[in-house]
């Protein structure tokens, strides 16, 4: 069995987790209101082929992400259709909401402490501008474990 250590020096993993989270992060892509029923959003979710939105207030700001984990909890925790369920009624206690002037790794560290696998970016004023997900930061690490470029694992 090979033991590895880490060294202290990161080099360019210690670069890729100073990159800020909009370099990485993709579009919020489906954005819903907080009263929208929640069947609805889950079929947009089916649709869309993806597994979390951003859900905004009648203002237009960000509340938070919707995951398909969350509305499956929701169902299988409330005995009310989804259908006579809103958006919001889905959503965590603490929003999963990151600031558009973050690094990679801070948006990582708070991923991990608060157990989620998305999280939206915000701008200054509160609206959405993208969301992060496990899946682009994975993608980051492989990249950057391949720096030649060749086939990946």
């Amino acid at each position: 069995m090979q033991t590895i250590y880490a060294t202290r020096d990161l080099g360019s993993l210690g670069r890729l987790s100073r990159r800020r989270v909009t370099e990485v992060m993709r579009p919020a892509d489906l954005v819903v209101p907080d009263r929208f029923p929640l069947y609805q959003a889950l079929a947009a979710m089916v649709r869309h082929g993806t597994r979390h939105m951003v859900v905004v207030d009648d203002d237009g700001r960000c509340l938070g992400v919707l995951s398909d984990r969350k509305v499956i909890s929701r169902w299988a925790g409330d005995s009310s259709p989804l259908l006579r369920q809103t958006v919001m009624a889905a959503m965590g206690v603490r929003p999963a909401i990151v600031p558009t002037h973050w690094v990679v790794a801070q948006a990582a560290r708070f991923m991990v402490g608060e157990g989620t696998y998305a999280v939206a970016v915000a701008d200054p004023d509160g609206y959405p501008v993208g969301m992060l997900t496990k899946h682009e930061l994975l993608g980051l690490l492989c990249d950057n474990a391949n720096p030649e470029g060749g086939e990946k694992p």
